[in-house]
């Protein structure tokens, strides 16, 4: 994810500002937040894509320093519980799709580490969707796991326990509201570390897997009405570019072309006409492709 210099690096504009003013000093810049114009559309570049509406908390979105200086602004805060929001939304989940085998093994690679933190994220709130508050304990343990493993484990453990403990009073509201919370303060290590790459790579994963159990959901009892929101194509057109502009280092094993063919894939399937209205064939369609997108991004040996 490209970083917004204007923050990091002001004294970077300034020294800009002086020498492109000292080779032209009849030419006054206008100024615009201490930034001037010429290098104002240098910024646009940096900020990347806007997160789309329905994923974005616009109560996170202010003007406060500290979070500019943690980055969380239009352009880099998808919020995972408006992700999951949309399942709350939809007819019963499929018994199949609550469940799934996870890796043995930690992977290598910290972006694949923090794609799969997401889908655990994913895991806890369609357990407690579905009433499968028993499996919400091993789910807490592995975040906890994956979080040391992101070198967020402190904050992890404090929030797995707090999840457990919601879970287990079935009390979904607070559950959402904890995951929401884990949210923030792991973005908020991720970015002090110098890794907010990480940070949208734990929402794709948590985008992936609720939304392959939304199409399953539908696929199982469609409803034309309800299904309109998974046809979103701003979703993978998003994730496409945030995935396309990850850093290698955290890129490694990601296997990023494959991953964008399938985010723009979907994009292609969710575009819907002007009149026209989602039917269990597309619905389908977008299972299969969400399904193969899982695949990859968890293994070959994915299963609900």
């Amino acid at each position: 994810m490209k970083t917004n210099f204007r923050y990091l690096f002001p004294p970077l504009a300034m020294f800009c500002s002086c020498i492109l003013g000292a080779a032209e000093p009849a030419v006054e810049e206008e100024v615009t937040e201490g930034i001037p114009d010429y290098l104002g559309s240098l910024v646009e570049e940096e900020e990347g894509p806007e997160v789309p509406a329905l994923f974005r908390d616009d109560a996170l979105l202010d003007e406060s320093h500290s979070n500019r200086e943690l980055g969380v602004n239009v352009y880099t805060s998808p919020s995972i519980s408006k992700i999951f929001s949309q399942l709350e939304e939809l007819p019963a989940i499929p018994e199949e799709y609550v469940l799934r085998n996870r890796p043995a093994r930690l992977s290598t690679s910290s972006g694949k580490v923090a794609l799969e933190m997401g889908f655990l994220l994913a895991d806890g709130f369609i357990a407690v969707c579905s009433s499968h508050m028993n499996d919400v304990k091993p789910i807490a343990l592995e975040l906890s796991r994956y979080g040391r493993a992101l070198g967020v484990g402190e904050r992890m453990e404090v929030h797995s326990a707090a999840l457990l403990e919601q879970a287990e009073k079935g009390n979904r509201r607070e559950f959402k509201r904890i995951i929401n919370d884990t949210q923030s303060d792991v973005n908020a290590e991720l970015t002090a570390l110098g890794d907010p790459d990480l940070s949208h790579l734990i929402a794709l994963g948590g985008w992936v897997r609720a939304y392959e159990a939304s199409a399953a959901a539908l696929c199982d009892e469609f409803d034309a009405e309800k299904a309109a929101i998974i046809f979103y194509p701003d979703a993978p057109d998003y994730f496409s570019s945030i995935v396309r502009g990850v850093d290698p280092s955290n890129a490694r094993n990601l296997e990023i072309e494959r991953m964008c063919a399938l985010l723009d894939e979907l994009a292609t399937q969710m575009a819907l006409e002007e009149g026209e209205v989602p039917t269990p064939e597309k619905v389908a369609t977008l299972r299969q492709t969400a399904g193969k997108l899982a695949a990859l991004i968890v293994g070959e040996d994915y299963a609900h």
